[in-house]
């Protein structure tokens, strides 16, 4: 039963919202915490589930059960300092089972590191608008190196204010990881920006780092910063169509500090808010795209 205001008018039903989690560290605490104040402030309800049990939720069965997913993990990628990254490829079922929880519309948040996802599936990829690559990979027909990252101060820009996301949302400066990663510019509608230097000799070589332990020296330098599949890219957020689904991309979200952001708190929570929308649905279901299975 839907509850009621003492005017006797029908309140809107709580959304729920399903956090996912694990395949990457992060500050748990802090992380669930500004979920939980996100929550809190909004009237919603929220649940916690982590890889790689995490999974079971991404199939059409529970469609309609969360009026978002917020995905802060990393599945297909086996990860360990001093040991080479590894592509792991969905097993039986599970890229069939997400494709079709997108094709029943089901609106997602893709969060930092999560834009690493199943590296050895190309068509998650082209879901979400972009690729982190901890190794060596081809998307597009393209071979391409490694991405890269560095940690340090810019400032997250509004670049399409008129988009719900953005509403109430200023400029910001956050200390936070950036990605010199490919995007997939074709397939998204930019909605946020940030003035960090993207010279590739500034970015660690991840696939160098993680494989070694720690950093031998070999950074991006020389790499071409086209913004596009070549990486370096000004881009800080996004939206897209996955199946006939909202998809809304955001790229900062690494530590405390960042969740701690009241501008950051209330940019999430309007994208967590735009993906359950009946107007982001109902533009997806009119512009849908079909996902590359594996």
């Amino acid at each position: 039963m839907r509850a009621t205001s003492t005017s006797g008018v029908p309140m809107p039903a709580a959304k729920r919202i399903l956090v996912i989690t694990g395949g990457h560290r992060v500050a748990m605490d802090d992380f669930l915490g500004a979920i939980g104040a996100i929550c809190e402030e909004r009237g919603w309800v929220f649940a916690h589930a982590v890889q790689p049990a995490a999974q079971n939720w991404l199939s059409p069965e529970h469609a309609g059960q969360w009026d978002a997913i917020l995905l802060h993990d990393i599945p297909g990628l086996a990860l360990k300092r001093g040991v080479a990254p590894q592509p792991i490829a969905p097993a039986p079922g599970v890229a069939e089972d997400v494709v079709g929880l997108l094709d029943a519309g089901q609106g997602v948040v893709v969060l930092h590191h999560a834009i690493s996802s199943w590296p050895a599936w190309e068509g998650w990829a082209e879901a979400i608008g972009g690729r982190f690559l901890y190794a060596p990979g081809t998307l597009r027909g393209v071979d391409l190196p490694s991405s890269g990252y560095r940690v340090g101060p810019f400032t997250v820009t509004v670049t399409a204010p008129d988009h719900p996301i953005c509403s109430g949302v200023t400029d910001f400066a956050v200390d936070d990881e950036l990605y010199f990663a490919p995007v997939l510019t074709d397939r998204i509608t930019p909605i946020l920006g940030h003035d960090a230097d993207m010279s590739g000799e500034l970015f660690q070589d991840t696939f160098d780092e993680v494989s070694h332990g720690s950093s031998t020296g070999v950074t991006c330098a020389g790499r071409p910063a086209d913004g596009g599949l070549h990486g370096g890219s000004s881009l800080m957020g996004w939206t897209t169509t996955a199946g006939h689904s909202p998809i809304a991309t955001l790229l900062m979200g690494d530590g405390p500090g960042t969740f701690a952001d009241s501008m950051f708190r209330r940019l999430l929570g309007n994208a967590l808010d735009w993906v359950s929308s009946d107007e982001a649905r109902a533009e997806a279901q009119a512009n849908p795209f079909e996902i590359p299975l594996p």
